[in-house]
């Protein structure tokens, strides 16, 4: 670690690394909750600090204050970047002029422009005034430069449509790092980068990449504030750990030897139980539901098999085995070019989502953001969304009473945080949207709940609610069919697993047989450690 990022005392010995962001009593209070009481929290420079909390516990609402969105309360206390300390509410201008950078799941790129361009969007395109030429010659090499001191192998002229997910990420990652001459050098090393589950869309043998630039810029002294809910990498790559639990901070430590089971307990304030969520053992499942046979579509080819009453069948395999693919077409968001599918004994081929909501097949699609909400409607309209027929009188008056009666319930069946059914959906946390969606076609008492990644960016303790839920559901008489990239929910939560690998079936693994070891052998082996 170099010099400038130790604190040191008049003698002039170190004593340690030193404090680049100082969050002291920050309050934060909405109408229907308190978000955050009372923080306080150090970030050291030239470290890596994962802030880790369930869904709910205030994470956002930090950021949000840090970034100029959100102002703390009035009595709050003060916010100090290196040592000055800046003016509340955070003006964004003064957030960025400050070397706050924030890379969030949506990596704020443009896909249809180079990633030359995407750079200049954030820090200026170099022309001396607004009447004069881009340099482009310029620009190209001042990325390339920045790009390169951190080890990105990525052409500053390629565009960002064409790169992989991945390299996407660390051109976000690279981009905050960079300063306004397109490279790290002290500007770089002043920056304090919050990444907002930097990983979660990845593919496992993709996360090893953006880990090494995560220790790049900090080995640069940078300061890295690491949001994830992946317990694994805080042990692998954090230096410290800060928990967030309903608003407040419960941990603030090293990370040292910490395991992922301790790590896990300080998140939920209690020891977590991994539950294996399938059926019992001996417990048989009950009549075919759904019959697929020589299914095909651009990239599935001849996929056979049969769910159950009761049944929760996994859908496993790397990136680009059709997983995602076979949710679409069975839940009629995609047309198959071949094959027979029967649901009940009936010929099924759904040319809509809609009809197949009425043959009693709902779909939970894996970008909750893009296609299962609305963000600009309350929790309580996104849930009955679907189906507003019982709270509907015969002149088409609602009877919102009687609708938010329903919602409070489902809130408190799914477990949502806040308990605030006129809230915004875009205001809840990632896991809480994910859980008003499933309790969204819960309301519609589907025969057939298709999951695509459902508990993709949830906590640890959501996982375990949503795999109950799915779980409950089956027990219920529904079946499920549930495709995932992440190993573990896979194990815990599946009676079956469907194997895929480049559109072709490998086999199908009964319940007394799913481990990591006879998945690996099926060809699933990436998926080992997500």
């Amino acid at each position: 670690m170099s010099a400038e990022t130790d604190r040191v005392e008049r003698g002039g010995s170190r004593i340690g690394p030193a404090p680049a962001l100082e969050i002291a009593s920050i309050s934060k209070s909405f109408p229907e909750t308190r978000a955050l009481s009372d923080v306080s929290m150090t970030f050291l420079r030239g470290s890596v600090t994962a802030l880790l909390g369930q869904n709910g516990s205030g994470k956002s609402t930090l950021v949000k204050i840090l970034a100029g969105f959100h102002g703390p309360d009035p009595e709050s206390g003060r916010i100090v970047v290196g040592e000055e300390t800046l003016a509340l509410p955070i003006a964004p201008s003064a957030a960025h002029s400050h070397g706050l950078r924030f890379v969030h799941q949506d990596m704020a790129l443009v896909d249809e422009l180079t990633v030359a361009d995407n750079f200049a969007f954030a820090q200026g395109f170099g022309a001396a005034t607004a009447l004069s030429p881009i340099r482009d010659r310029r620009l190209l090499a001042q990325v390339e430069r920045s790009l390169a001191e951190l080890g990105v192998q990525v052409s500053a002229a390629a565009r960002v449509a064409d790169i992989a997910p991945a390299e996407r990420m660390m051109v976000a990652i690279a981009r905050a790092f960079a300063d306004s001459e397109g490279t790290g050098g002290s500007a770089g090393s002043n920056r304090i980068i919050f990444l907002d589950e930097p990983t979660a869309f990845l593919p496992s043998d993709s996360v090893e990449q953006v880990h090494r630039l995560v220790g790049r810029i900090r080995d640069a002294g940078g300061t890295v504030v690491y949001i994830t809910h992946r317990l694994d990498e805080v042990v692998e790559i954090a230096d410290r750990l800060v928990v967030l639990r309903d608003g407040a901070v419960t941990a603030e430590r090293e990370v040292g030897s910490a395991t992922e089971a301790e790590i896990a307990e300080l998140v939920v304030g209690a020891a977590v139980r991994r539950e294996r969520l399938r059926r019992q053992e001996g417990q048989l499942a009950g009549e075919p539901l759904l019959e697929v046979d020589a299914l095909s579509g651009p990239r599935l080819r001849g996929i056979k098999f049969t769910i159950h009453r009761g049944e929760v069948l996994g859908v496993a395999g790397l990136v680009g085995c059709g997983r995602s693919e076979l949710t679409r077409i069975i839940a009629g968001a995609q047309r198959a070019s071949g094959g027979i599918l029967r649901l009940d004994g009936a010929e099924y081929s759904p040319s809509s989502p809609r009809e197949a909501i009425r043959r009693g097949v709902a779909f939970v699609p894996p970008d909750r953001r893009g296609q299962g909400l609305v963000a600009e409607m309350t929790f309580r309209e996104n849930v009955t969304l679907g189906d507003l027929s019982p709270y509907t009188s015969t002149v088409g008056a609602i009877s919102t009473r009687k609708e938010k009666g329903d919602v409070e319930r489902l809130i408190e069946v799914f477990r949502v945080s806040p308990k605030a059914p006129e809230r915004m959906m875009a205001e809840f946390s990632g896991g809480n949207q994910q859980k008003g969606i499933l309790a969204k076609f819960s309301r519609l008492k589907p025969r057939l709940l298709v999951v695509d990644e459902p508990t993709q960016g949830v906590d640890i303790g959501g996982k375990q609610e949503i795999g109950a839920v799915l779980r409950r559901f089956a027990d219920e008489g529904g079946s499920v069919l549930l495709a995932s990239s992440d190993l573990d929910e896979v194990t815990q939560f599946c009676d079956r697993v469907l194997i895929l690998d480049r559109g072709e079936q490998r086999g199908i693994i009964d319940a007394g047989e799913i481990t990591e070891q006879s998945l690996t052998a099926h060809g699933v082996e990436a998926l080992i450690d997500v």
